[in-house]
């Protein structure tokens, strides 16, 4: 099906949230996975709006996940704005004289018309049906103003809006590819406006104008639209052209079964980035909110989800985002890293907290003795700091290191008797340390948490961290015994 071709088309209004990212992940999977193309889009209509730097980080959020448009809008190595492909321009703001073209074919047609309402009539006409109990609508005032009449007060300079003219009685069908067939009653249905009086289209005039111009065959975009389907629908029908298939995809809830938004839980994309989650981890957890593989398997690589992704195993019922599974999935992804890798990704955080790394075959080892302990990156600093810096000796850790039933006079005792033999220890790995030291702990009739808990607290610091052995062995002869010595 390499004839596909989708569209991701943000409003440059806010920061790049779960919720539209999410469907920027299915549309990409979708289209990489069918041969087809990926656009991206913006709709800027609403000028009032606009959040500057939106569209930027929107794009930078898909960069960091390894979405590239394949046509549309992109930023360039200098941040500049810019676009590709044969179909632009991609950015609504610059497309006006389109929307109004096919604006005037549709007057011409009948199939729209001038409405002069003011917005104080408006006011009081929302007022008039609520007081009745009916709900608020526009009332065709202006629906059958003779051509005539509505030219003559848009030659005098009078301000109007551009109404679709919406079937009065019958229903409208759409078929979408996760619901099936859902009608609508037409008499249910407002004239809706296409045009403003400023000469900008609204957001359902636009996206039906451009996605026929653009060849778009797959609409994927979240379940609150589904109210608007039959107004989209029947704009494809006004022009005689064909509907893509239309894909409404489940809504994303909180932990609380509320709906994910803006204002409500969902953090924008780069915070995770900042936080030091990876794009793998991302991209896999979002594409689980609403869709499955149809199998028991959890992780895959971006190409993968590609070829496994289906409209078809989309869900109607709504997903709900776990910032825990997140946590876990991505953890699972840090794992399959190379200590090389997790080492690269530890250094940033460890020069922001000021900490000079000059041996990266040191870190390297830090990297493959915490790597099973992370859950993202920003626990760099806490979990390694002392691995760069000793920890000072004060009556905190002298307690510290003490553990329960023992007198730090007995702890003394133990220490020197790990240091004496520690001393003497010529291969200083892992196995070696451990094998050596448990031998001779218990030759000495001494118990393995008195000897090991104090070696561990005094080489760290912490009341948690990994293990003696371990410790020893990324510190090195010299350093631990170093650390050691204090407590003497």
């Amino acid at each position: 099906m390499s004839n596909v071709r989708v569209r991701f088309a943000p409003s440059p209004t806010g920061d790049p949230h779960l919720g539209n990212i999410r469907t920027a992940v299915f549309d990409y999977l979708f289209a990489k996975g069918q041969g087809g193309t990926f656009i991206l889009r913006v709709e800027d209509t609403d000028q009032a709006r606009i959040n500057d730097g939106s569209l930027e980080r929107m794009y930078e959020a898909l960069k960091w996940l390894g979405i590239e448009p394949d046509e549309g809008v992109y930023v360039d190595g200098q941040g500049i704005i810019q676009q590709r492909g044969d179909h632009g321009p991609y950015i609504q703001s610059q497309r006006k004289d389109l929307y109004a073209q096919y604006a005037k074919q549709l007057l011409e047609a009948g199939k729209a018309y001038r409405c002069f309402a003011t917005p104080e009539e408006l006011d009081e006409m929302r007022k008039a049906q609520q007081a009745a109990g009916k709900p608020p609508r526009y009332d065709r005032r202006f629906r059958d103003l003779s051509r005539e009449e509505s030219d003559k007060r848009t030659e005098a300079g009078e301000p109007f809006v551009i109404r679709q003219a919406m079937p009065l009685t019958g229903e409208v069908i759409v078929h979408d590819v996760i619901r099936g067939k859902v009608s609508f009653q037409c008499a249910d249905l407002d004239d809706h406006v296409l045009l403003k009086k400023d000469g900008y289209p609204t957001y359902q005039f636009a996206n039906v104008v451009d996605d026929h111009l653009m060849e778009i065959t797959h609409v994927l975009r979240g379940e609150e639209y589904v109210s608007s389907a039959p107004k989209n629908q029947l704009l494809y029908e006004a022009f005689g052209w064909q509907a893509p298939a239309w894909v409404h995809l489940p809504l994303i809830l909180g932990a609380d079964k509320a709906k994910l938004s803006k204002r409500h839980g969902a953090e924008t994309v780069l915070v995770y980035r900042d936080r030091g989650y990876l794009p793998e981890a991302m991209i896999n957890a979002l594409a689980f909110l609403g869709w499955n593989p149809g199998t028991e398997e959890e992780f895959f690589s971006k190409e993968q989800l590609a070829e496994k992704f289906s409209l078809e195993r989309i869900q109607k019922a709504a997903a709900v985002f776990s910032p825990d599974r997140l946590e876990y999935v991505n953890g699972w992804y840090i794992r399959q890293m190379t200590d090389a890798q997790v080492a690269e990704y530890m250094l940033p955080w460890l020069q922001s907290e000021g900490v000079q790394v000059d041996d990266m075959a040191y870190l390297e080892k830090v990297a493959g003795l915490l790597k099973e302990r992370f859950k993202h990156f920003d626990e760099t600093s806490a979990f390694s700091s002392f691995f760069f810096k000793r920890p000072k000796v004060t009556e905190e850790l002298k307690n510290l290191i003490v553990p329960k039933k023992l007198t730090f006079d007995q702890v003394q005792e133990n220490l020197r008797f790990a240091v004496e033999m520690l001393e003497e220890l010529d291969d200083w790995d892992g196995e070696t340390l451990h094998t050596e030291l448990m031998a001779a702990i218990a030759d000495a009739g001494k118990k393995n948490g008195e000897v090991l808990w104090p070696i561990r607290a005094a080489l760290t610091g912490e009341a948690a961290s990994p293990g003696a052995f371990e410790m020893l062995a990324v510190l090195g002869k010299e350093e631990s015994l170093a650390r050691l010595q204090p407590f003497l």
